[in-house]
């Protein structure tokens, strides 16, 4: 009996020692494999990477359509966008050509959800290409909602570094209505007399239908011949509406 169990015992030892082996084969290949996996993944997105930062070098080469088509396939396609962020940061960031700089700029409004892309945006408002920096005011305008966005455009007019900065800013603010006047309201007491009396001007030529309200705070300023110029221009405003307003409605006569 007990040779019998030493060999039924050494059978299945045998069997078992078989087993085992085959399980260490399997978990061996199955490890390999995936070693093989990840690394072909990791080359994989390795390459990704690098022709994403091609793609960004070649910003500066690109048409505005062209850019702006750039900027819409990334807010389209959430995981084409996650592998741009980095170099678009990085390329707004650093202090690249000119071209380039306001190429990454445009493009990075596709991420002005992300706040570490709107803070480098205001930084960038003090830089002294004017271009770059107006580039970045333009950029900013499009945040939302648009009390955010006159929040930023309030401190870049505020700020006044540039005149191009001040020009974009104001654009900004007369494009978002009453929100944009409110904020322009706080900040224009910094600015100079004469810029002032630019902004009037300014108003007319680009206010459409938010000449009126913009006007009417300009007739508010402390300075007279501000007061003056704001004064007349909304007078002539007043009559150049009521003309318009007949002409669209002027009878047009019937087809025979």
């Amino acid at each position: 009996m007990r040779l019998g169990k030493s060999r039924i015992g050494g059978r299945d030892g045998l069997w078992g020692h078989v087993l085992v082996g085959l399980s260490a084969c399997v978990l061996t290949v199955s490890i390999v494999g995936s070693i093989a996996y990840l690394s072909f993944r990791a080359y994989d997105r390795f390459a990704y990477r690098d022709r994403v930062r091609a793609v960004v070098s070649s910003l500066q080469n690109r048409t505005d359509d062209e850019l702006d088509e750039v900027t819409r396939q990334l807010v389209k396609k959430p995981k084409l966008a996650r592998y741009f962020f980095p170099e678009i940061l990085k390329s707004i960031r650093n202090r690249s050509s000119e071209r380039q700089h306001v190429a990454a700029i445009r493009v990075s409004q596709a991420f002005l959800t992300k706040n570490r892309i709107r803070t480098a945006l205001f930084a960038l408002t003090n830089d002294p290409r004017e271009t770059v920096a107006g580039a970045a005011v333009e950029s900013l305008a499009q945040v939302q909602p648009p009390e955010r966005a006159a929040d930023f455009l309030g401190r870049c007019l505020k700020a006044a570094p540039s005149a191009t900065v001040v020009d974009e800013a104001c654009l900004g603010l007369l494009r978002l209505g009453e929100v944009g006047q409110l904020e322009a309201s706080k900040h224009l007491s910094t600015l100079s007399p004469d810029r002032r009396l630019w902004l009037v001007g300014f108003v007319i030529e680009h206010g459409g239908e938010h000449c009126g309200p913009w006007l009417r705070m300009l007739m508010t300023d402390g300075e007279e011949r501000i007061r003056t110029a704001a004064n007349e221009a909304l007078s002539a405003l007043a009559k150049v509406e009521p003309t318009t307003a007949r002409a669209n409605n002027r009878a047009v006569p019937a087809d025979e």
